[in-house]
């Protein structure tokens, strides 16, 4: 009886303390220093790995509905379709067979889960197809150490270009060459090694591919470049530019493939995820580079080409698909958006833990959505469709909790509250919220609330947007639910509301 009666006053302090503290939001009602510069309405993009291609695209006589329907809907969300890159360590493997009747064969043995060999066939390429309105990346084999690795590169490109035509945003040459010494090249290569091999391919599809094109595409400047992951070997961007790089001008844009975390021991989702100084601190290493980058050449943009929660995509459930990560992802979007990186390329994977939806059947289970999609569909509203929309991080000197307030024309639209405290329905106390007052132009009369609801940081079901759910219908993409959004009014120039332990609540500011 003791016991049960200091657990249920421990939960009520808690909860006490939760919610007993009113936190003030100030953004200014036109925008200010330090906002991001306008943002990409398809920041939040994909990166479909060469193996897995087919299962998310399909080709020409059976085309991926369900992938196409979410494609689709995030379009409806922001009037841009994603970008999608094709690529990864698969695609640095691949060997373009014209003769294969099937889409790719794999090999059955695998590195953390990625095919060692990857043979190509024409019909892989029919899948581009299916996806008309869609901007790609494609990545050429780079890491092929035979004597006809430059031949291979200059079919694949053929290929890709025959069925992606105007559509082509860049190619990429090979995937995370810091990986590369020890491995696929000699112990003691560098970056002027690689710089000195990119340039020769860039210099052969510009020339044997590209020019003369008939899809209107730039003949020379059509190339993603770097793809590092890790400051390893001496690979660096400073580096990279150093040696040239973009000596020639072949450079479009730069890439960082980047990842949370791995498998370490100490990873956890609160901590590791479900914390905002992580965030940043993942994401502000990049504002040097880009920095450096402009200083070479200002048209040069930055992007994460490759980025989701852990690199190692396998056997990590306590953090991949739930509710939880769902949240780090809107948090890791905004910020990303706030410190100008262009673009992010998430992830995705049939097999991989943190994708957003299984795009076929797997292991006995039917395709489905997964919570980290809905991540990406509250970043999308973030972005909606105003031409101009613009990011300002609101620094709360928090970990569990980020705020972002979203300018549309240079006139505050609305903000964005994430709270990030872990909690689960398994536990003994009440769930606790956190009190906002959101300070308002006086024009603003009124305000609507979506909240993103999940029962938990670690289920991964219940999740609901708007009061809506999404999921995988007799082929397509399926939503039930009903529209729960809140209409809150202003009182004393601030919009007042709770929001739960994991939670996410964008507040649409209605102009009078």
């Amino acid at each position: 009886m003791y016991t049960l009666s200091l657990v249920k006053l421990l939960a009520f302090c808690y909860s006490l303390g939760a919610t007993g503290h009113l936190i003030e939001l100030k953004a200014s009602t036109d925008l200010p220093h330090g906002a991001s510069q306008p943002v990409d309405h398809a920041f939040a993009s994909f990166s479909w790995p060469v193996h897995f291609f087919a299962d998310y695209a399909g080709n020409k006589s059976c085309p991926n509905h369900f992938s196409q329907d979410i494609i689709n809907l995030l379009h409806e969300k922001t009037g841009a379709y994603p970008h999608i890159r094709v690529g990864g360590t698969s695609a640095d493997r691949a060997i373009l067979n014209t003769s294969q009747s099937s889409s790719i064969v794999l090999s059955a043995e695998s590195d953390n889960g990625i095919p060692l060999e990857v043979s190509l066939g024409p019909v892989f390429f029919e899948g581009f197809e299916n996806f008309p309105s869609t901007p790609w990346t494609f990545q050429v084999n780079l890491a092929n150490n035979k004597s006809n690795a430059l031949e291979n590169a200059l079919a694949e490109a053929r290929a890709a270009i025959s069925h992606i035509r105007g559509n082509l945003y860049a190619f990429e040459i090979g995937n995370e060459p810091d990986l590369y010494p020890g491995d696929v090249r000699p112990l003691d290569y560098t970056v002027a090694d690689y710089v000195k091999e990119w340039r020769s391919f860039a210099d052969a599809i510009s020339t044997e591919v590209l020019h003369g094109n008939r899809y209107g595409l730039n003949d020379w400047t059509l190339f993603q470049a770097l793809t590092f992951v890790f400051n390893l070997n001496g690979f660096s961007t400073a580096q990279a530019f150093k040696d040239g790089i973009d000596m020639d001008g072949h450079v479009k844009s730069v890439s960082w493939h980047q990842y949370a975390s791995g498998n370490q021991a100490w990873v956890r989702l609160q901590e590791s995820f479900m914390n905002h100084t992580a965030v940043t601190g993942n994401l502000s290493q990049y504002i040097e580079d880009m920095t450096l980058i402009h200083s070479y050449n200002p048209n040069i943009t930055f992007l994460l080409g490759e980025t989701n929660s852990d690199y190692v995509n396998l056997n990590m459930s306590q953090i991949e698909g739930v509710f939880g990560s769902s949240l780090w992802l809107i948090d890791y979007l905004l910020y990303g958006m706030s410190v100008n990186i262009t673009r992010f390329n998430l992830i995705q994977g049939t097999t991989f833990g943190y994708a957003g939806w299984t795009p076929v059947e797997h292991n006995g289970l039917a395709p489905q959505v997964r919570a980290p999609l809905y991540g990406q569909l509250v970043a999308a509203e973030a972005i909606g469709r105003h031409p101009i929309v613009q990011v300002k991080a609101l620094d709360l000197e928090r970990d569990d909790l980020s705020a972002y307030a979203i300018y549309e024309s240079g006139v505050l639209a609305r903000y964005l509250v994430v709270n990030l405290d872990g909690w689960n329905s398994t536990t003994k106390y009440a769930r606790p919220s956190q009190k906002f007052a959101l300070d308002v132009s006086h024009r603003v009369k009124s305000a609507e609330i979506k909240r993103l609801v999940g029962p938990g940081a670690s289920a991964d079901t219940g999740i609901t947007w708007g009061g809506f759910s999404w999921n995988y219908t007799d082929g397509r993409l399926g939503r039930t639910g009903k529209d729960d959004t809140e209409v809150l009014k202003v009182l004393k120039g601030a919009v007042r509301l709770e929001v739960d332990s994991s939670e996410a609540v964008i507040v649409e500011l209605q102009q009078e």
